[in-house]
């Protein structure tokens, strides 16, 4: 599992506000370390938000399709609820999912 790969995950059981279902995610932790560990950190996406920096952003996510991480949803998952691989976020993507994990996750 490479950081920046876009993948369905499922996120059940949750519960409010934690986001739930099955859903488009991306991998934000780092490369190397997914190899030895059992889960990845995920930034869940959805069609439904609009940006508001740093909380939500647009990504394109496949042939001009757009969806929105939600950096607050950020959590740790198992790698047995990884269920399909969609593909690789463009760096364009990951630069801004950096600077803005940076700016959420700072005080």
């Amino acid at each position: 599992m490479k950081r920046g790969t876009l993948c369905w995950v499922n996120l059940e059981p949750a519960s409010p506000p934690e986001m739930g279902k099955t859903r488009p995610a991306i991998i934000v932790s780092n490369s190397a370390q997914n190899l030895y560990l059992q889960s990845v950190v995920v930034i869940p996406l959805s069609s439904q938000s609009g940006e508001i920096w740093p909380l939500r952003l647009c990504l394109e996510i496949a042939q001009g399709k757009t969806s929105y991480a939600i950096l607050p949803a950020i959590r740790q998952v198992s790698k047995e609820r990884i269920q399909d691989i969609l593909g690789i976020a463009r760096p364009a993507d990951m630069v801004r999912i950096d600077e803005a994990l940076a700016c959420y996750l700072n005080d």
